[in-house]
């Protein structure tokens, strides 16, 4: 029992010894895959820890903005009351996602990382757009008709969840400083908004920024 236990303290003491970590902060632009999206900010800071040679896990905060509109109708000659013929929709979402990253070749130029977790709503708006009369008389005659947009805002989810994959490319400054180019998708298991219809996008980031990774250090016990 004793030798198990010693064997298990020597084996964290020497991964402990060679673990090395880094850090980092990135920032660029992103944009929707559905519907007409615009180019808005992204942003992210990490720490990874090493755990094997060629793998890392930890954390990142990312944050991520959506502008779209979504058209429904395309042609609007024929047009019936109570037809929603778009949707714009701009919000931003804070992410807090573990996150575990492999390095590829000997000095690990190329990093693959993988993430999931939960984004809170920081704010935003949407509106519907509505074929819609402004006024009917009581004989059922409709005056003014236009297109009305109506606030939904309140369709837009507190809590959405993401899972990205991403490629970064490491090139190596000062000492243990290095400019990362990174590139990401985001898949969204579930809606962006809710109600009639029911909206969902990916997102496409890229980013530049600066990483700082620890030396490897061996510690004797």
């Amino acid at each position: 029992m004793k030798k198990t236990i010693l064997v298990i303290l020597l084996s964290f003491f020497t991964i402990n010894g060679f673990s090395q970590g880094m850090f980092g902060c990135q920032a660029g632009v992103g944009f929707g895959t559905a519907y007409t999206a615009k180019k808005t900010l992204a942003t992210e800071g990490y720490y990874l820890q090493q755990i094997f040679p060629r793998i890392y896990i930890g954390g990142t905060i990312f944050y991520q903005r959506y502008s779209f509109q979504n058209t429904l109708i395309k042609d609007t000659a024929n047009l019936a009351y109570g037809d929603v013929i778009s949707i714009n929709q701009k919000s931003a979402y804070l992410f807090l996602c573990p996150k575990i990253d492999f390095g590829f070749g000997f000095h690990k130029y190329i990093h693959a990382s993988l993430s999931f977790g939960p984004g809170l709503y920081l704010g935003g708006n949407q509106y519907t757009n509505q074929f819609q009369p402004f006024w009917t008389n009581t004989s059922g005659i409709s005056y003014g008709r236009d297109t009305i947009s109506t606030n939904t805002s309140y369709n837009i989810p507190k809590i959405i969840y993401r899972v990205a994959a991403g490629i970064s490319e490491r090139i190596p400054t000062h000492r243990y400083w290095s400019i990362m180019l990174s590139q990401e998708f985001t898949y969204l298991p579930g809606y962006i908004s809710h109600g009639n219809p029911n909206l969902s996008t990916g997102y496409f980031a890229f980013q530049v920024g600066i990483m700082h990774r620890y030396p490897m250090k061996f510690i004797e016990y």
